[in-house]
């Protein structure tokens, strides 16, 4: 379901053109897109393939709750209630909700470090599902990022149209609804979880919130694109229970990029060189002793650079391979 992942940059972007304006309806778009209740059928496309699926979301007793329903393709059903609980049913793994957030919280200052890197061009009044809605371009001073035009509802401020561009103006991914409801209220049973659902729970972390030192033992990150920093460094049992995964988020203020680091127990098997998937990109390399994963929906370029920034310990394990070493 990391296809919804796009309404992601929906409450990030839907604004006049005029900096205060566009700041406040922005605002407004973040509030909304977490605070208002809306059920509707999303079409998902990336150029290769396109996806059916049905959203309900709503705020309850203050919290966010949402569902995401395949109506095409694998069965996958996934529900979310606050940043840290998810189902799913179906034999596709769900990632970490902090990772799957639909709509983050947007603040002044997040959206000051956006705006540093992108151009804002209004777009006019356009129409989405029927309902009349208000664009905008977010074009990327660089090409670390890319650029996203959106159509947020005149109404509701809830995002209709969310589309990633290319630096040539090219669809990278494209997500719209094309039925929309605005109700009152949601019943409990559109979150009640399907037969066979697993619950996925985010384990305890020891997280060091802001640009903070490593230890010295582990990878260090040295060199990142213009306008991203750290947001977050947190690390938690990794999948197979033998060790830790460290995960680095990084973030401009509107794309965001995790890195995973790990000591592999089968170091032949990791993956290693750079993958793309519509708006993902992924690169994955050895870093000293560990195995370095660098994702997100950014550009190839951007993984790369990350991936390439970073350092091993100041003393390295024993026997293992230089920390220059490429993939």
């Amino acid at each position: 379901m990391r296809r919804a992942s796009l309404l992601c940059a929906a409450v990030l972007a839907s604004a006049p053109a005029a900096a205060d304006d566009a700041a406040t309806w922005l605002l407004k778009i973040s509030d909304a897109a977490r605070q208002a209740n809306y059920q509707g059928v999303v079409v998902y496309r990336d150029g290769q393939r396109m996806d059916v699926m049905r959203l309900v979301h709503r705020q309850h007793q203050g919290r966010v709750q949402e569902r995401l329903t395949s109506l095409t393709g694998k069965a996958r059903d996934i529900l979310r209630e606050g940043d840290r609980v998810a189902f799913h049913a179906g034999d596709e793994p769900v990632r970490s909700p902090e990772q799957q957030s639909l709509f983050p919280v947007l603040s002044r200052e997040l959206l000051a470090q956006a705006a540093t890197h992108y151009d804002f061009q209004d777009l006019g009044l356009a129409r989405v599902a029927a309902r009349p809605c208000r664009g905008v371009l977010m074009s990327p001073r660089d090409e670390f990022r890319y650029g996203y035009e959106i159509c947020g509802d005149l109404v509701t401020a809830v995002p209709l149209r969310v589309t990633l561009l290319d630096r040539r103006g090219r669809t990278v991914e494209q997500l719209m609804f094309t039925e929309v409801a605005f109700p009152e209220h949601i019943a409990d049973a559109a979150f009640t979880p399907p037969p066979g659902a697993r619950a996925v729970g985010v384990p305890p972390v020891a997280a060091t919130p802001g640009p903070a030192a490593a230890a010295p033992d582990t990878w260090q990150v040295v060199t990142l694109p213009p306008g991203f920093r750290i947001v977050r460094r947190s690390v938690a049992p990794s999948p197979d229970g033998q060790g830790l995964v460290e995960h680095v988020l990084l973030s401009d203020g509107l794309s965001a990029v995790s890195v995973f680091g790990m000591r592999p127990n089968a170091p032949d098997k990791v993956f290693r060189g750079v993958s793309n998937m519509g708006a993902m990109s992924a690169y994955g390399r050895r870093v000293g002793s560990f195995h370095i994963t660098v994702i997100g929906e950014v550009p190839v370029s951007t993984v790369r650079m990350i991936g390439d920034g970073l350092a091993a310990p100041a003393t390295p394990d024993a026997n293992e391979p230089d920390a220059a070493q490429g993939p």
